[in-house]
């Protein structure tokens, strides 16, 4: 019986096996869904923008004076503002030499003048009467002698001369004191109370606080960029360019007053000058001779340039989602960096945004969305 049941039992197997592999399900085949990768851009758009130069430099007085003694006298007086560092105001008295001798000088001058004066009248009044006298005898033409010309004349030059020397006694007494021409500080103080001082010798040097100067030195690349003749003539008010200084933090506005003509030999390089005044009106005074301080210089206007951040830029080159909104790396003209900033003057089409997303892989025609789905 049981070698009966060994063929049964394989015929049931094998119409199994066909009944399950002719009912067998289908696989259906689905279509595979494209990733589109999400991406941000940013419009790009041609504008004008004025060229932004930076440069630095320190700060020093435009008026800068050595007091500098023209008589020969001793020191009497010495302001407390003399001191180094001090502050002045225009008008006041910095420094007084003895003036005993040419307050004597200038008596005898005067006195001098007067006598003059009386010899030219003497002399006048006595030529009138040698020529009345001539006429009188009625002897011809009288010669000049006779006449009294060559007294007269040299009359009118001895009062002359006296005149001269009373001006010089004068202005030698109003010598013997210094006074301040401007507001502004001590640099430094040569001389005191009780020093004697000769013709030429140096009392000391002062310099203005109502307008400072910073030379800034302008690189090669940036000097076409100025619209500046450098000829070291000064700039007309209407072309002056307008600079911003930072000082400790503080922003100033000042003027390029000035381009200088010849390449600075420390620098190698060609230079301007700034103009800034000092406001001490207001109890703030952030300038300090020789304090350094940034400056950014507004050029001349660009036309139709894309600003773009120098960040987003790789080898001369950017990644732009076109108007097919496809992923295209655009080669670039960059005209000029600016600090963080590039301005672009080529090679950016129209309907091109910027790329601004950060993507694992960045192909040329790559499809893009804007729309998070």
């Amino acid at each position: 019986m049981k070698k009966f049941l060994g063929p049964f039992f394989l015929i049931i197997s094998t119409i199994a096996a066909y009944v399950m592999i002719i009912n067998k399900p289908e696989a259906v085949a689905e279509e595979t869904k494209k990733n589109i990768p999400f991406v941000k851009t940013m419009l790009l758009m041609p504008q004008n923008v004025n060229a932004l130069i930076s440069s630095q430099g320190f700060v020093k007085p435009k008026s800068d004076l050595n007091l500098i003694s023209e008589l020969s006298a001793r020191v009497e007086w010495v302001s407390s503002k003399m001191e180094n560092g001090s502050s002045f105001d225009k008008g006041d008295t910095l420094i007084i030499l003895d003036r005993r001798d040419y307050e004597l000088a200038l008596i005898t001058a005067e006195a001098d003048v007067l006598n003059a004066k009386l010899n030219l009248e003497r002399e006048k009044a006595e030529s009138d009467l040698a020529s009345k006298e001539w006429n009188r005898v009625g002897g011809g033409a009288g010669s000049a002698l006779a006449l009294r010309k060559p007294q007269l004349a040299q009359a009118n030059a001895t009062l002359s001369a006296a005149e001269a020397n009373l001006e010089r006694a004068k202005r030698n007494l109003g010598r013997a004191i210094v006074i301040a021409p401007f507001r502004g500080r001590v640099k430094s103080k040569n001389t005191d109370v009780g020093s004697t001082v000769f013709p030429g010798t140096l009392l000391g040097n002062i310099y203005a606080t109502d307008n400072f100067e910073i030379q800034l030195p302008i690189a090669d690349q940036d000097v076409s960029f100025t619209g500046l003749e450098f000829n070291g003539l000064e700039i007309p008010n209407d072309k002056r360019l307008e600079v911003s200084f930072i000082f400790s933090g503080k922003n100033i506005t000042g003027k390029v007053v000035r381009a200088e003509a010849e390449v600075d030999p420390k620098t190698r390089m060609l230079s301007v000058i700034a103009s800034l005044d000092n406001d001490l009106g207001s109890g703030l005074n952030p300038i300090l001779i020789g304090q350094y301080a940034q400056a950014e210089i507004k050029g001349v206007e660009v036309k139709d340039v894309y600003v773009i951040s120098r960040s987003y830029i790789r080898n001369e080159s950017i990644w732009v989602v076109d108007k097919n909104m496809e992923l295209m790396n655009r080669p670039i003209n960059v005209l000029r960096y600016e600090n963080e900033f590039a301005l672009v003057n080529d090679g950016i089409e129209r309907g091109d945004r910027l790329l601004t997303s950060r993507l694992s892989s960045l192909i040329n025609g790559q499809r893009v969305t804007f729309s998070l789905k």
